[in-house]
Order: C-alpha cells, then sequence, then structure tokens
C-alpha cells in the first residue's frame, strides 16, 4: 500500500467561515508535511438554468465578479504564506460544485482534500447530499471535512474506530502518518456486533495486532472495545470523550458495502460529527490489508 503523503492539498473555498476554518486546517498540515496548497472556487453556472427556457441564451459570468474573487483567493494565498510558509496556487472555475472539486482533484494529482462542511440531519441525509457528502464519495484521495467547531487547529487526539468490515485496516496507516507529524495520541475503539465467544476472541486478536503495530512505531496509544449499539453513535460518544480532534473511517465502514457508496457508519459520522472527519476509499477491494512489519 502506498504511503499517505499529503504533499499537495486541495481546499475548496467560498469564503464561509467553515471554508476559511479548513485553509487554517489545511496550510497548517502542508507546512508539517512540506506540502502545498491548492485554493479553488467555483463559480456556479445558475445561469446555465436559462438553456431549458430559451438554449439560445447563453450568459456568461460577469467579468468583476471573477476578477474580484480571484483578488480575494490571491489575498489568501498571501496570508497563508505569510503565516505557514506554505506555497498555494489559486483556481477560479465556474460550473458544478461537487464536478469541478473532482476534476480539480484530478488534473492537479492531489493527495488530500480538506474542506468545510455544514453537515445534514433528519430525514435529508439519506437523499442527495451536500458537496461534501459528494465529494467524500467520489475523489480517489482522503477528505477531511471540518465544521465551524473545529477552531483548534492541529489533531492531538486521533480517533480509529476498527470494526469487521474487510477494509476496516487500511485506514490504520494513515492514522499513524498523521499521528506522527503531529504528535497525537491514537486512541483505538474496537467496534463489535458478535456475541459469539469465538468471533470475539478473533476480533481481539485483529485489535491485538494493530495496537501492536501503532506501539512498534513509538507512537502513544490507548484502546477499547464496545460491542452492540448504532456503531456511529458510539464512536462519536467516544470521541468527546476522549476529546478526539479528528476521526478516521472508510467510507465502506459497514460490511459488505463496496465501490463508490458510502456505509451508513461513514453516512453518519460525516453527517453530525462536530469534529473533523477522515474519509478513506478502500483499495484492492478483495485483497486483505496487512500489516507491513
Amino acid at each position: 500500500m502506498k504511503t499517505f503523503n499529503p504533499q499537495k492539498i486541495l481546499i475548496p473555498i467560498d469564503f464561509s467561515e467553515t471554508s476559511m476554518i479548513a485553509i487554517e486546517h489545511g496550510a497548517f498540515t502542508a507546512q508539517l508535511f512540506k506540502g502545498e496548497l491548492v485554493l479553488l472556487h467555483v463559480v456556479e453556472k445558475h445561469w446555465e438554468k436559462f438553456s431549458v427556457v430559451a438554449p439560445e441564451l447563453r450568459v456568461e459570468a460577469p467579468t468583476d465578479l471573477i476578477n474580484s474573487i480571484e483578488k480575494r483567493l490571491e489575498e489568501v494565498a498571501a496570508d497563508i504564506r505569510s503565516k505557514y510558509g506554505v506555497k498555494s496556487t489559486c483556481i477560479t472555475s465556474d460550473g458544478n460544485i461537487f464536478s469541478e472539486i473532482i476534476a480539480v482533484s484530478k488534473e492537479n494529482n492531489v493527495s488530500l482534500i480538506v474542506m468545510g462542511t455544514h453537515g445534514t440531519s433528519g430525514i435529508v441525509e439519506f437523499f442527495a447530499g451536500s458537496n461534501t457528502y459528494k465529494v467524500v464519495t467520489e475523489a480517489i484521495c482522503p477528505v477531511i471535512s471540518v465544521r465551524a467547531y473545529a477552531n483548534t487547529i492541529g489533531f492531538k487526539n486521533i480517533l480509529l474506530p476498527i470494526d469487521d468490515s474487510a477494509h476496516s485496516r487500511q485506514k490504520v496507516n494513515h492514522a499513524i502518518v498523521l499521528a506522527k507529524h503531529f504528535a497525537a495520541k491514537i486512541h483505538l475503539l474496537g467496534l463489535s456486533d458478535s456475541d459469539d465467544s469465538g468471533e470475539l476472541k478473533k476480533f481481539e486478536m485483529k485489535l491485538d495486532g494493530i495496537e501492536e503495530y501503532i506501539r512498534k512505531c513509538n507512537l502513544p496509544v490507548s484502546r477499547k472495545t464496545i460491542n452492540g449499539g448504532n456503531q456511529a453513535k458510539v464512536s462519536y460518544d467516544y470521541a468527546k470523550t476522549i476529546n478526539a480532534d479528528l476521526i478516521v473511517i472508510m467510507t465502506d465502514q459497514d460490511e459488505n458495502i463496496t465501490g463508490r457508496l458510502l456505509g451508513t457508519f461513514a453516512q453518519q459520522i460525516i453527517n453530525h460529527s462536530k469534529i473533523p472527519v477522515m474519509s478513506i476509499h478502500p483499495v484492492e477491494a478483495n485483497i486483505p490489508f496487512v500489516f507491513p512489519y
């Protein structure tokens, strides 16, 4: 498995409070990893709706608006260079926000996306989601989603939920890389839903291996196993008790969920967590992860 190394970090910016917080998180991360930022603002083509009524009518984005956005992006980039010493490239595009974020991330070989989200609640979350939801679903690189509550920059307590799903362990190395750079502690949370003693024993052996690997990386680690309940709620409640400032999850945390779909666990965590969440897509779906020691 390729080592996680965020050398180029994309930050979508709409100049909202959450996107400005995402900038701080992304810039600090880039500084630690000696990487660079790509700052992206997408001007939505609301005028494209005219094509339904009058296909012959073509309305371009106002030049003054584009110029104003580009100027503000450059001001943000200058502030980042001054504060963090991090190189920043500014991109202004127009179109669908989600599609542009994905396209720019691929064109620029981005290794991490950090973006603000407002979260969702109620029945809405089970239908067409926010741009954050769509980006997490389709991005080929990890995505860290942050909300307005995440004012403290940097990560000191990283929650690593592990369940019985096929790819759950693949996020371990990501957590270790971040913990080393941020000088953080990893809190290993075993999530079991089995009452079978044999299965529980095998699960604990799996956790033994993960804990041993983290300790061999000379990182502080705690461990707890919780059996039963809504695993997303259990994880989030536990995250609060340990003052976690990052939760690392797989997008298919639920067993038998693969491909570009978000499992229920991932969806609930991303939608409701006030704590930043790093979402990682599984690789080589049918090949079990093996620790490199």
